[in-house]
């Protein structure tokens, strides 16, 4: 069972466990009680981690076009100055009043929320908000300098939550702009921005401190997943850390720990993956008994490999699923079957289980088939799983020094053009290569870009009102490869010359969804346009 707890309550939990008994030593302890070796993990601990943490920083959001603000409040001014000063390269010349003085620059508050169980490698959402007591009218096209983020508190200065918070995570990026219509207030965001900068923990706490139990536990987890996956503290605490298969079910991991019993005995583990498999075949708690029989391990196989072929589809697909997870390739053309069947409820979980577990060349042939489906989520689901192996069907370019990428999938099917709006920003084109319409004119909102070609031209120009001096930038030419176009809008115009990258017109990722979204209204681009949805961050930091 989780329990999710405050990291100050933790600190106090921790201190309490502390006079329960000293660390234990890494080799096998006397017992002090019996041991029943049928008992699970979970019916004698339970694990705690942190809930999700919101997070508050004052930083810089720079490059604006004069719709900054040379305001600071005063308490604010010293420690950014300060924090600056930290930053700049030793011989540097930049001066932090200058910066924050300048018009196109502006300070703002980032609030954003670190997730349970998160990583340093994974990447979180960022709000920011001008302050109220400047003039900033815009961050529209700014850029983030790197921030520090820290826990939300009560403490009521700046200097004090500057002093005494400790920092947990850091921003920067590319500012995204949120607007749902024309009357709406614009808010503005760093897709992807926040990384914490430490692993969130898990820690099992027994309900009965004892030496033999907590040793068992430790052993039989380090038996099952390799050494330091668990690693004891006290008599009742262990921490746990997860392993490299399982960064991605994190969560799936922890309930399989909890499922774990005791004892390692043959006929013991023989006897409990006989139940499990009665409870797969009376579909009772079938996912339960899944995530038990995969932290069995290799003694489940054998017993798993005659539901394959059972009758009811339900029961396939948990000991398909289950024997791929362990690392058998039999269930294979099973769950193939499951991700061509459109009637099937597990064609989501299917390809996610074939895309993770499966030897790379077994399983893009089934995830490559799954690109050509008509539906959508069936699509991006392979899409998301090829990727992660590195694909061939997929290429991809990186814009703007990563600021969001553009990925063209080879495939047939609806041509589809997805974009992501929250974490990763990136451009999705299935039905690669897809090409804008001959004879096209498309001006972008207030038109600061126009895209133009006439019916003979080979070439479409492309060109962007300066934002904030009275001429024009371009034209640009790009083909009607919509791939080269996107990338000729948000490319930087200072590109190295010693690089693969075109110069561009460095339009910000916000704006490019929306001459993309324009054009295809517009049958500039033949291809249906799909908006991915944004991350419900208001409601949490607002608790």
């Amino acid at each position: 069972m989780k329990r999710t707890v405050s990291p100050l309550s933790i600190f106090f939990l921790v201190l309490a466990l502390s006079f329960c008994g000293c660390s234990l030593p890494q080799d096998p302890l006397e017992s002090n009680k019996p041991l029943n070796p049928e008992d699970t993990i979970g019916s004698v601990a339970k694990y705690y981690a942190t809930d999700p943490i919101p997070v508050r920083g004052i930083g810089i959001v720079a490059c604006l076009s004069g719709t900054g603000s040379s305001e600071c409040p005063p308490e604010i001014r010293a420690e950014l100055e300060k924090y600056i000063w930290q930053e700049i390269p030793e011989g540097g010349s930049v001066s932090p009043r200058r910066v924050i003085e300048s018009q196109d620059t502006a300070v703002v508050e980032i609030t954003g929320v670190i997730g349970a169980l998160s990583t340093p490698i994974d990447p979180f959402d960022v709000v920011l908000r001008p302050l109220s007591s400047t003039q900033t009218t815009s961050l529209d096209g700014g850029c983030l300098y790197t921030t520090e983020l820290k826990e939300m508190s009560r403490l009521s200065s700046v200097e004090q939550f500057a002093r005494f918070s400790k920092t947990l995570a850091v921003a920067e990026g590319p500012v995204y702009t949120v607007q749902t219509d024309a009357s709406s207030p614009r808010q503005w965001r760093v897709l992807g921005g926040g990384r914490a900068i430490q692993n969130s923990f898990v820690r099992l706490i027994l309900d009965t401190p004892d030496f033999t139990t907590a040793n068992a536990i430790r052993n039989r987890i380090n038996e099952r997943f390799g050494p330091k996956t668990a690693i004891s503290v006290s008599t009742a605490e262990i921490t746990l850390s997860f392993p490299v298969k399982y960064l991605e079910q994190r969560e799936r991991f922890l309930a399989m720990v909890e499922t774990l019993i005791l004892g390692g005995n043959p006929e013991i583990l023989s006897n409990y993956a006989h139940q499990l498999i009665k409870q797969i075949l009376s579909n009772t708690d079938s996912e339960q008994a899944e995530i038990a029989l995969e932290g069995i391990g290799k003694p489940a196989l054998d017993p798993l490999a005659p539901l394959l072929a059972h009758f009811d589809p339900a029961v396939r697909f948990h000991a398909g699923r289950c024997m791929l997870n362990i690392g058998d390739s039999r269930p294979l053309a099973v769950l193939r079957r499951i991700v061509q069947d459109k009637n099937s409820p597990y064609r989501l979980d299917a390809i996610r289980a074939v895309g993770l577990s499966a030897k790379r060349r077994e399983a893009m042939p089934i995830l490559e088939a799954a690109l050509n489906d008509s539906d959508i989520q069936i699509r991006l689901k392979s899409y998301e799983m090829l990727a992660r192996i590195n694909s061939h069907v997929i290429s991809g370019r990186s814009v703007s020094n990563g600021a969001f990428s553009v990925d063209s999938v080879m495939c047939s099917g609806p041509k589809t053009i997805y974009v992501y709006r929250q974490e990763t920003p990136r451009i999705v084109l299935f039905g690669s290569p897809l090409r804008c319409e001959k004879n096209i004119f498309i001006q972008s909102e207030k038109s600061s870009v126009t895209i133009n070609s006439l019916p003979g031209d080979k070439r479409i120009s492309i060109s962007r009102k300066h934002p904030n001096r009275p001429r024009v930038i371009g034209p640009l030419l790009s083909n009607n490869d919509l791939s080269i176009l996107i990338q000729t809008l948000g490319e930087r115009p200072d590109t190295k010359s010693d690089t693969a990258a075109r110069p561009g017109l460095a339009v910000p990722y916000s704006e490019i969804l929306d001459i993309i979204k324009t054009m295809c209204e517009q049958g500039a681009i033949s291809a249906q346009f799909i908006a991915g949805p944004q991350a419900e961050l208001e409601p949490v930091l607002q608790k």
